[in-house]
């Protein structure tokens, strides 16, 4: 186990991808950069958070991308902010609130390091999933969707930090 304090490193391809279920004939999947984030690692606990920029989120639809835009706007969701604790063990995992504008999501993720030779906590995947309960797209044929749900997912690399 590693202790230590790591940013995140907010480079091209820093990116946390949103995965829904199924929603009618289709699912969202959606992209948003990393702004800033921070691992931190003691004996006992870990604490990770990260900004995701969602005014720059992609899909690879016009249509789901224009509906994706208009939450953003309608929830004045630009910036995603997600803060987690959990303690150290065999599994890394935290528990936390991802917060965007009106929004807010209780998130668990789990925290697993990809080693290199070179850097021992280079990089880290993130996984999890959470629910929002009801939500309404702007999208035609979709409206309302009772239990939307989504997976997150992402490879991000670690730069270590002195303070």
């Amino acid at each position: 186990m590693s202790v230590g304090k790591w940013e995140i490193r907010a480079v091209d391809g820093a990116e946390v991808r949103l995965r829904s279920g199924q929603l009618g004939l289709m699912n969202l999947d959606v992209v948003a950069p990393v702004s800033s984030g921070l691992l931190h690692v003691t004996k006992h606990e870990i604490t990770l958070t990260l900004q995701l920029a969602l005014d720059q989120l992609k899909t690879g639809n016009f249509l789901l991308q224009s509906a994706a835009r208009s939450i953003v706007s309608r929830y004045q969701a630009h910036t995603l902010v997600y803060s987690g604790t959990g303690p150290v063990g065999e599994t890394w995992s935290v528990a936390g609130a991802a917060q965007a504008g009106t929004i807010d999501v209780d998130l668990g993720l789990t925290i697993t390091p990809v080693a290199s030779p070179t850097a021992p906590m280079g990089e880290i995947e993130i996984t999890g999933s959470a629910s929002m309960g009801t939500v309404h797209l702007p999208i035609p044929g979709l409206g309302t969707i009772d239990n939307f749900s989504f997976d997150v997912d992402a490879k991000l690399a670690l730069r270590s930090s002195a303070s």
